[in-house]
């Protein structure tokens, strides 16, 4: 991975939710970013604290990284969240990931998103617009409860703009009117047709990634059209009890 140094610029609460949105630009101002795909993720070493991976929620320009970033109350997150000043710098490597944009398949897309895993896929989602304005993106945004869906205006905003961009908020605890409940994977499965041609881009909870895996390829979607990090998810937990994965 290359290693970089990246300084504070933007830090921002979203309305009623536990997310923060940090953008950091380069030390200098005529210097770039080393470039990265859609869908990656960069480590982050917030002073005293481990590094930890978040994904990056912008198309590539060189400019800006943007992070979305909830806070847990304590640790690296809560840092992030609470103390991070701006003009702060920080220590970032990338880019990591296997989740990434293929931009020479012509597919619809489903992009399905827990929590803040909603980064990436609005990454994902910006790349393919930009790529064909004309290709079915449909997004599944999952929560438990009604300030989970934190990127609500902006989503929504997207679809007005972009005739050919599904925006699917969804509940698992809270019952609101208009807003499906239940689990966002099985959602945005139940909207498959059998000669849909499709790709599917998810990032969330890792119990998530493992359920609509199983079930995606259940449907009779090829492996090789469910792009996640889940594999990742899995050799880091394989080492962490000791097992070469």
């Amino acid at each position: 991975m290359i290693s970089f140094q990246a300084r504070l610029m933007y830090s921002e609460p979203c309305a009623e939710s536990q997310i923060r949105i940090l953008r950091f630009a380069p030390l200098e101002g005529d210097a770039l970013f080393p470039h990265h795909l859609p869908g990656q993720y960069a480590l982050l070493t917030f002073p005293g604290f481990a590094a930890r991976p978040y994904s990056i929620a912008n198309l590539p320009n060189g400019h800006i990284l943007e992070f979305h970033i909830r806070n847990g109350h304590s640790g690296a997150s809560a840092y992030a969240s609470s103390s991070l000043s701006i003009g702060e710098v920080v220590d970032i490597s990338g880019y990591g990931g296997t989740c990434l944009y293929n931009e020479d398949c012509e597919h619809s897309l489903i992009l399905v998103a827990g929590g803040t895993g909603l980064a990436p896929m609005l990454a994902i989602a910006e790349a393919a617009l930009a790529d064909n304005p004309d290709r079915r993106v449909s997004l599944f945004h999952g929560g438990r409860h009604k300030e989970d869906l934190y990127a609500d205006r902006l989503l929504s905003g997207m679809a007005e703009k972009f005739s050919s961009f599904l925006y699917h908020p969804v509940l698992s605890d809270d019952q609101l009117s208009g807003i499906p409940s239940g689990l966002v994977g099985d959602i945005a499965l139940a909207t498959l047709k059998p000669d849909d041609k499709v790709r599917i881009y998810a990032s969330g909870p890792v119990e998530m990634l493992r359920r609509l895996h199983e079930s995606a390829l259940a449907a009779g979607l090829s492996a090789d059209l469910i792009h996640s990090d889940l594999s990742e998810f899995d050799k880091r937990m394989a080492a962490d009890e000791g097992v070469i994965a």
